[in-house]
């Protein structure tokens, strides 16, 4: 099969897929009502399925290595599949937080076998620019996924959502299974898997950076992403209907940038793309701090430079750890996704404790001076800012 085309059927499947994690969210509350049970346990439908998602990122990334990535990918879509309906058909709480985890454990293969086939099919420019659309893939679904749930709940409840993504899942698994080719070479991770195969990957220096660097960063995006709603809403007074735009602008300068990554790759040499697009990052982080709290405006922009900032260095992460570790592709980018979603889940948590300590500044102040604190790491990590280099 082409490989434009295998992008093609991994782009399709990576969008689907992300809507298992936020497709229902905006029908939350009229599930808490119909299930009988308090906004603590309904919440606990989207945690569940991240704390699955996060976890099983260090078994399939080894998994893939050793077996092959067609070998992950079907199986766990079957899971996935057969999770989506038991979610469909429940009728009480537990038993859909059951298949909650069970759709997150499904879920979890994709984006590591998708970000792992892209580094076996791909390399160069041609790997650059196809991570980008992997990145642009994964930000088009919490975009317009609420939007989506919405509509289908507001039309035919959670039980339609639910059943929307049961219906994906079989589309999914029949193009995987008939369509998706086996890229792993037979070297790799020859050897077989051992527990230090995952120490190896966080000592090596592309490793070690690129993982602090997707650690910090989704830690502050995370932590923007609890924060704006708050600020728009008690700050500026606006509606949901309004504040739900300035995250699609958010989103769309995220997909967007994601697309020039490989154009800024190409210019800079990944390494060095590496170091300027987290700096910028770091600048855009510090630049939400001054103006966030100044006027809407100057907030929607900086927002804007925040979200293209973000973009455009993702998919650098994922090429470099592609290039990097071509034996151990899929633990390495398996570790990579575990601890950087460790990141999504401690941003909201310590973002909103930095806030009630020391507002807006201390928050940003705080995030952006770890993700500029990642930047020096890596760039003497890498070579690119050691003492006495030209």
């Amino acid at each position: 099969m082409n490989p434009k085309n295998v992008l093609f059927l991994l782009g399709v499947t990576i969008l689907l897929g992300t809507f298992a994690q936020n497709l229902f969210m905006p029908i939350l509350p009229a599930m808490q009502e119909e299930f009988h049970t308090t906004a603590y346990i309904i919440n606990w439908t989207i945690s569940i399925f991240t704390v699955a998602l996060a976890v099983m990122q260090i078994v399939y990334g080894p998994l893939i290595d050793l077996w092959g990535r067609k070998k992950v990918m079907v199986p766990a879509l079957i899971l996935y599949m057969l999770a989506s309906f038991g979610c469909y058909m429940v009728e009480s709480i537990y038993p859909l937080l059951f298949f909650r985890a069970l759709q997150g454990i499904g879920f979890a293969a994709i984006p590591i076998v998708a970000a792992t086939v892209i580094g076996d099919l791909f390399s160069g420019q041609k790997r650059a620019e196809a991570m980008g659309t992997y990145q642009m893939m994964l930000g088009i679904g919490p975009a317009i996924g609420p939007l989506l749930g919405g509509w289908i709940g507001g039309v035919g409840g959670h039980s339609a959502v639910f059943l929307f993504l049961a219906i994906s899942a079989v589309f999914l698994l029949i193009a995987n299974t008939t369509l998706l080719p086996e890229t792993k070479k037979e070297q790799s991770a020859a050897g077989g898997f051992h527990f230090r195969m995952f120490g190896y990957v966080l000592k090596q220096p592309i490793g070690a950076s690129v993982i602090l660097l997707g650690f910090t960063q989704m830690f502050t995006y995370y932590s923007f992403l609890l924060y704006i709603p708050v600020q728009l809403t008690n700050h500026y007074q606006l509606s949901a209907e309004q504040i739900g735009l300035v995250f699609l602008l958010v989103s769309a300068t995220f997909m967007i940038s994601s697309k020039v990554s490989g154009k800024v790759q190409k210019r800079l040499g990944t390494r060095w793309a590496l170091l300027v697009t987290a700096g910028a990052n770091a600048l855009a982080t510090f630049l939400f701090m001054a103006l966030a709290d100044v006027s809407l405006i100057l907030l929607v922009i900086a927002s804007a430079c925040f979200g293209f900032t973000l973009g455009i260095g993702m998919p650098v992460h994922t090429t470099l750890l592609s290039e990097a570790f071509e034996k151990e592709r899929g633990t390495a980018i398996g570790v990579y996704n575990f601890i950087r979603y460790g990141g999504m889940a401690a941003g909201p948590v310590v973002g909103i404790a930095l806030f009630g300590w020391g507002g807006t500044w201390l928050e940003f102040g705080v995030a952006g001076l770890t993700i500029a604190g990642a930047v020096l790491f890596a760039g003497r990590k890498v070579g690119l800012l050691a003492v006495g280099s030209r």
